[in-house]
């Protein structure tokens, strides 16, 4: 780099050895070399006026541009800044702060580097996933995301999300199910905490919800469901008689009878009452039709 110095219309070079770029990964690094050599040449350069030349210069030179990731980083420090989370996932020495409710004071959205006041302490977490956002307007009733918090007996727990299953008001009681384990657990109120139902939240909400099912039909989780009535093809008919025919983990139900009541094409799934009065869903690959629909039968002759 080349510094030019104007003393009495005679000019004077100077040569800087800049770092290398696998040393200059980041809008912050570049700011931070232009300050450094702003302070190494005090007679020569000054912020107001070299300031952001150099910055634009550097960012040409190492090829990044550091002004967007100064703002996009500034942005994600705001929108961060003094929001209470809920701390879980952490591991080694941070894993007793599992299900501690902590404040952001500091927030580099880019590297997701996160320093949070938790018990009188600043703590540095990183990344995105061990933080969960406090829901402080909602209230804690049947449907609710919650994290788990302050169980002593079981702190493998504290932390994990939860939706609140049953609320038992007398008895400060809630039944709550384990989004990654999809277990019910009955807790005191004090041990748990609503939290706001983030994109974050939402799918790991559906991920319990596939596994679960996934678990059922002896699938994979990992193999997307296929549609089991696509369009076109024959779907038994409301109140049509059907055998219930190679099931696995009830086998008890193959070679009863039951009715059709209604039709789901998307999930590929029936309906159906059985001669004890029981509703099930059942796959459509587990029904055979034994009788039409006696509406259809009237539709046709009439």
């Amino acid at each position: 780099m080349a510094e030019v110095e104007d003393e009495e219309h005679q000019l004077s070079v100077q040569h800087k050895n800049l770092p290398p770029k696998s040393e200059v990964t980041s809008g912050k690094d570049i700011n931070t070399l232009v300050d450094q050599l702003i302070d190494e040449e005090p007679n020569l350069l000054t912020r107001r006026r070299h300031r952001e030349g150099l910055v634009q210069l550097l960012s040409r030179l190492y090829q990044m541009d550091a002004e967007a990731e100064a703002e996009q980083e500034e942005e994600d420090q705001d929108s961060m800044q003094g929001v209470a989370v809920v701390l879980r996932g952490l591991t080694g020495a941070q894993q007793v702060l599992n299900g501690e409710i902590a404040s952001v004071v500091k927030a580099k959205g880019e590297k997701q580097k996160y320093e949070v006041e938790v018990k009188g302490q600043v703590v540095k977490v990183k990344g995105k996933d061990h933080l969960l956002t406090v829901n402080t307007k909602g209230s804690l009733a049947a449907g609710a995301y919650v994290a788990i918090r302050g169980l002593r007996n079981h702190i493998e727990l504290n932390g994990c999300i939860a939706r609140v299953a049953e609320c038992h008001e007398e008895s400060q009681r809630y039944e709550v199910r384990a989004l990654d384990s999809g277990q019910l657990f009955r807790v005191k109120k004090e041990n748990v905490v609503l939290i706001e139902a983030t994109p974050q939240v939402i799918a790991a909400s559906a991920a319990m919800k596939e596994n679960r099912e996934a678990m059922k039909e002896n699938r994979d989780p990992n193999t997307p469901r296929k549609k089991e009535i696509p369009e076109g093809e024959d779907v038994l008919e409301i109140g049509s008689t059907v055998e219930l025919v190679g099931l696995k983990t009830a086998q008890a139900y193959n070679g009863q009878q039951a009715e059709v009541l209604s039709v789901d094409r998307v999930r590929g799934r029936y309906e159906i009452r059985l001669h004890d009065g029981s509703v099930k869903t059942i796959r459509a690959e587990n029904v055979r039709l034994v009788g039409k629909s006696p509406r259809k039968r009237k539709e046709k002759g009439g």
